[in-house]
């Protein structure tokens, strides 16, 4: 996992920086607040698509996706 992180740490802050000066939005948004929505966004549609069919047995499901990404991305830094 280190040699992973460690070969594409590189290139991933290369895109925010080049994002960042091409779009006019300050690096420190970029890479706090779109980086990870755009990582957890698989998370986010599916917690949409499961809410808004409103049965109580998709809600539990929404609460328990939403709980475990706010976990996994605290855990994990």
């Amino acid at each position: 996992g280190t040699v992973i992180v460690s070969v594409f740490s590189d290139p991933m802050v290369d895109a925010i920086v080049n994002f960042s000066s091409a779009s006019g939005i300050p690096a420190f948004y970029i890479s706090f607040v779109v980086t990870p929505l755009a990582s957890n966004s698989s998370e986010l549609v599916s917690s949409f698509i499961f809410a808004s069919k409103k049965r109580v047995k998709n809600n539990s499901v929404v609460y328990a996706q939403i709980y475990g990404a706010v976990t996994m991305v605290r855990l994990i830094p």
